[in-house]
């Protein structure tokens, strides 16, 4: 056989199980998704074509406006709180102390436990009569103790303070890892050139870890643009719709409400309104990074 006959049946032959798999589980479902989005359907009778109806409605959905909002809200903490206080928790770990490696293991543990297990905990800890409100008793502090998850005022705000519990000590890892690969001449250098201490961090430290940033802000977007499990096991999108969420609005909408068309076209904009976002960040974070 021909050398290039040859090299391309190889490449062929290599190329065409994942070419499959990809049509089958990821192009497939994607161009499906897309038309269902346009009908009416409820998976037992037959779709029925209606157009743009399903998005018209989407825009005027209250309980999707509501689970958007939330979501967002969501984000904007994981970027603006959670995600600089693990850098804050990276850098205090890095430092040389004698309880640093039973730090590390103590806040990157909660991430070891099931997210199902840590849920069900804190909601009984949150509970009127948990843990949470007896100990405020026990502090004298009986004017703030109420339904953490219960009441619309803190429900939101409960979670999104769990969320930070939780994911905090990852971000913290990635950010040790890449304080780590610095190498020390890079401060050798900038300490003979007079940096020290906030210049240090400003005009070496956090550039060089901008890979880092943009890993935690990718992973800590996309997790809490998709946040589903704790609103769905703690308060079920309730109280109200106050911890509602766009997951958990899209899985009731198809697997409660039986309007899987509807669903799909939640999920369409979902997957558009996050292609964006991270799209956006992604350009604008690596675009900051530097080599050394």
């Amino acid at each position: 056989m021909h050398p290039t006959r040859k090299r391309l049946v190889y490449g062929v032959t290599f190329t065409l199980p994942a070419l499959i798999i990809f049509l089958l589980f990821t192009f497939y479902p994607f161009v499906s998704s897309l038309y269902y989005s346009f009908t009416q359907w409820d998976i037992i009778n037959k779709p029925k074509f209606i157009g743009l109806d399903n998005y018209r409605n989407l825009l005027e959905d209250r309980l999707f406006i509501r689970s958007a909002l939330n979501t967002v809200t969501i984000a904007l903490f994981v970027v603006i709180v959670q995600n600089p206080l693990s850098l804050l928790l990276g850098l205090v770990l890095n430092k040389p102390f004698k309880s640093s490696y039973f730090l590390r293991t103590a806040f990157y543990l909660p991430l070891v436990v099931s997210l199902v297990v840590v849920s069900v905990t804190w909601s009984n800890l949150l509970q009127y009569d948990g843990v949470f409100n007896e100990l405020l008793l026990r502090l004298g502090a009986e004017k703030y103790i109420q339904d953490w998850l219960g009441t619309t005022s803190s429900a939101l705000t409960s979670i999104i303070l769990i969320q930070l519990w939780y994911g905090t000590g990852y971000g913290a890892v990635i950010y040790l890892a890449g304080l780590q690969s610095i190498p020390q001449e890079v401060y050798e250098s900038a300490q003979l050139d007079g940096a020290q201490g906030w210049k240090k961090f400003r005009f070496v430290t956090f550039p060089l870890l901008m890979p880092s940033f943009t890993i935690c802000t990718f992973l800590g977007m996309v997790g809490a643009l998709k946040f589903f499990e704790m609103p769905y096991i703690m308060t079920n999108g309730g109280p109200g719709d106050a911890t509602s969420t766009l997951a958990l609005v899209i899985y009731n909408y198809a697997f409660k409400n039986n309007t899987f068309g509807y669903a799909t076209a939640a999920g369409i904009l979902f997957m558009i309104a996050i292609s964006v976002v991270t799209a956006l960040q992604l350009k604008l974070t690596r675009s900051k990074e530097v080599e050394y």
